[in-house]
Formats: C-alpha cells, structure tokens, sequence
C-alpha cells in the first residue's frame, strides 16, 4: 500500500515514500507537493489516508490545529485550539544537515510529534503532568484532535483536504532513563509503539537521544518573530508584561554549542499523539472516509461496526461528505 506522510523541519521538508516497509527520504524539488492508554489500539495505522494520490498537489502544512480540553473547574470544561507545528512521526525525524543532534534511525512509529514549551497553558490543559499518567489529571484530558487543513491552490484556498486525527496526547518526560517509576511506565509504552525496521520493537531505541535531536531540529536564529530554540528561556509564556520578565529576557538564540542550556532545556518538552480515529475530507469530489480501531469506543458510538470494512485492525467506513 503506497502512501505519502510529510514531515516538517525547521530547515526544509521531507517527504516518506512507504511501498510495504520500504521508506525512503525525498526533498520537495524532488517529490511532487503536496484514548485511553490501557485500551488495545491497533499497533499501524491506517496509512491510505494519506496516498500519493490525493497528496501529489499539495504542500505539507507545517502548522496545525490542535484541539484540547481544559478543565476550568471540576465542573465545567471548555475546549481550546491552539496552532502546533507538525514534527512528524516520532522516531522518524529526518536528516537535517542543519541539525548537530541526529535523531535515531532504523525505527519508525504512528505516534504523531509536536514540541511544546511546559510553562504554557496547553501543557495544563493536556493534564499538566508528563507521561501517560496524565489520563488521570484533573486540571485537563489528554484526548484531543488535530486538524490538517491543505488547500487545492493559493488562488482557490477554500477548496481542498482535512484531515481530523483524534486521540491521546501526552507530554513525554526530559529523561525517559529515569528510574522513576511513572517515568518508566511512559517508557514501557512507547518502546511497545516503536516498530524496528526488519522486526522488533524500540528496546534499543535512545529516548535521550531523541528528546535531543528534537530540540537541535529547531532554528537557533531568527527566522520570523524569534529563535524558536531561544524561546524556551524566554519570559513566562502568558504572563502580564507588567510584572516584570523574571530576570529571562527575550529572543535570545541559543547556538549550537548551547544545546544544554539547562533553562531552556527545563522548559522544552517532546509530545506526542496516539491516533484512534482518523478521518480524511477531500472537497474536490467530495468525498469522506473515517478509520476507527475495531473493537473501539468509536466504532461502537458511531454505528460503524457493521459497515466498510476492515484493514489491519482498522475498519475504514466511507462516509457522505
């Protein structure tokens, strides 16, 4: 099954060719443009959603949508959307010349990457805790859905492709070699997610040298408004201004020989998202088609069970656009 994922750096943008289990990196002048942590979800993801086909004429979006679910009290939750930039799939961050922290090759997952900032409010509103056990939160839910919205042209940008990938989110811990016990727990997941290229799971996959590789991947210098590496010492993201800048002060790069800098490296955090239920829009036909895990709450809420049909633990349901 050929199917095109797209990959954002900060530098240049990477596409993977799946045929079977063969990937291989190309660069845009080269390719055409384009739930709960103890429920059994499918181990692949259902990966023609994203075909060459429907890709060949559109770029990769490098932000995205997010949507979260705070709790603003024990009563009431409200949801909130913020726009992430999209890092791809964790344990596949492609080679990046610019990047002095390679990431792990020979490995490969369905869980979806962002970076975050944990002094923000979207780490509060995803549970304000690291690793799994932030299902249990009280101050927010790790469930959440992310938007890819890719229009057909810039003259006609109403016309185009969604895709709404739901699941759970969470916020993966500094050093996933701790020897704390939940820290270990979040470990014990991922390894279970992480595919090695020829069999096996990520037992030998270097989580340190992951969450390392992330932080290298961002610009060190002003590309827009701010060096996204500097950001993570900048002043307490959503505080007044009048109180003062707590002695950090803003937009100042870190280089590469910095990459330890422990203010900004206290601050950053890898997240990543479990799909369980992807949905994929195209308004050109139109047309509309939904992948939900056999056996799911989705497929059950949803009456799908007896409809589509069924790929790798997923049943795939076109739906009226």
């Amino acid at each position: 099954m050929d199917a095109i994922l797209q990959h954002y750096t900060t530098h240049s943008l990477y596409y993977i060719i799946k045929v079977g289990n063969v990937r291989a990196f190309r660069t845009v002048e080269d390719t055409p443009q384009l739930s709960d942590p103890d429920a059994r979800l499918p181990d692949v993801l259902p990966r023609d959603c994203l075909d060459r086909r429907r890709c060949s004429r559109s770029t990769c979006p490098d932000t995205v949508s997010l949507q979260t679910i705070p709790s603003l009290d024990e009563l009431l939750m409200l949801p909130a959307v913020a726009s992430s930039v999209y890092r791809g799939f964790y344990g596949e961050l492609p080679v990046n010349k610019y990047n002095p922290n390679p990431g792990n090759s020979g490995f490969s997952s369905d869980l979806i990457a962002f970076t975050t900032d944990k002094r923000m409010e979207k780490f509060k509103d995803l549970g304000g805790v690291e690793g799994i056990d932030a299902s249990s939160s009280s101050t927010g839910s790790s469930n959440v859905e992310m938007c890819f919205w890719i229009p057909s042209s810039a003259e006609n940008p109403i016309i185009g492709r969604q895709w709404r990938i739901r699941g759970r989110c969470y916020v993966l811990p500094r050093d996933l070699d701790s020897a704390e016990e939940s820290v270990k727990e979040t470990k014990k997941w991922l390894v279970a997610k992480i595919r090695k290229d020829g069999g096996g799971d990520g037992e030998q996959f270097d989580f340190v040298r992951e969450h390392k590789a992330h932080f290298g991947n961002l610009s060190p210098k002003c590309v827009t408004s701010q060096p996204l590496r500097g950001s993570f010492r900048n002043p307490l993201p959503g505080a007044p201004k009048e109180l003062g800048d707590q002695g950090l002060k803003p937009s100042r790069p870190i280089g590469d020989d910095e990459l330890n800098e422990e203010t900004a490296q206290t601050n950053f955090r890898v997240a990543v998202i479990e799909p369980s239920r992807v949905e994929y829009l195209d308004l050109e036909k139109p047309s509309r088609t939904v992948w939900v895990p056999v056996g799911s709450d989705a497929e059950e809420t949803e009456k799908l069970s007896v409809v589509g049909k069924v790929v790798d633990d997923w049943r795939e349901v076109e739906l009226w656009p």
